[in-house]
């Protein structure tokens, strides 16, 4: 499995560097999505992070890429508006992000799960349908919910609050300030089992997404 998802980080990064040469090539990723991303004493972290410095690590500094983590809001304005060159960890969202023409491949599929203060919900519901009427969190520029969650949302059948963290959406569960909340299985446990946090249930299973790096579209045309 290492191997593999090193040789994908490896396609990922040469694909980047074959694009143009003569810019240092910008990849921006999340700061508080661990294990998957973070960001420690001023250095992007994480598993994205390791896969990449491996993956340029064996192509022998031939490439100039520069790894940057930040708030992931900020992270898909600067690929949507042009100032970086690649969105790391994004999963494959082509209606709602068009301004990303090209995905690499994907090392990784995470598992998304809803979770909920106990007793608001049941794990034979249908989601998102049956969770009508209720006030969702979400992690502030993510799509980790799903469309059809998001146009629930848009009509009015489902309240949502974002924060900025995994963190902190749920211990905003924890006390009830929201009452449900989608997030990848693994980084929500350690979240959950790292804080002690109390009364948070795992309904169901929502989604299994492959995550991606995403590639402007209008890179290349750009350089030529």
């Amino acid at each position: 499995m290492l191997k593999r998802v090193i040789y994908a980080a490896t396609l990922a990064c040469a694909t980047a560097a074959t694009a143009v040469t003569a810019a240092p090539i910008k990849l921006v990723q999340d700061e508080a999505y661990a294990p998957y991303m973070g960001l420690e004493d001023g250095q992007p972290t994480g598993i994205w992070a390791e896969f990449i410095n491996e993956a340029l690590s064996r192509v022998g500094g031939e490439y100039d890429v520069v790894l940057e983590a930040v708030p992931w809001s900020r992270a898909v304005r600067l690929v949507e508006s042009g100032q970086a060159h690649g969105l790391i960890g994004t999963y494959y969202r082509p209606d709602s992000r068009p301004w990303i023409g090209t995905y690499s491949t994907s090392p990784v599929t995470e598992k998304v799960s809803v979770y909920c203060r106990e007793g608001v919900a049941q794990s034979g519901w249908s989601y998102p349908a049956d969770f009508a009427g209720l006030t969702f969190g979400n992690n502030a520029g993510f799509g980790t919910p799903g469309e059809a969650f998001f146009e629930m949302v848009d009509a009015g059948a489902i309240t949502l609050q974002e924060a900025q963290t995994t963190e902190q959406n749920l211990k905003k569960l924890e006390k009830g300030r929201i009452d449900c909340y989608v997030q990848e299985q693994l980084a929500a446990e350690m979240v959950i089992n790292g804080n002690g946090l109390k009364g948070v249930v795992r309904v169901l299973d929502a989604s299994a997404e492959t995550a991606h790096i995403g590639f402007r579209a209008d890179w290349q045309d750009e350089e030529s």
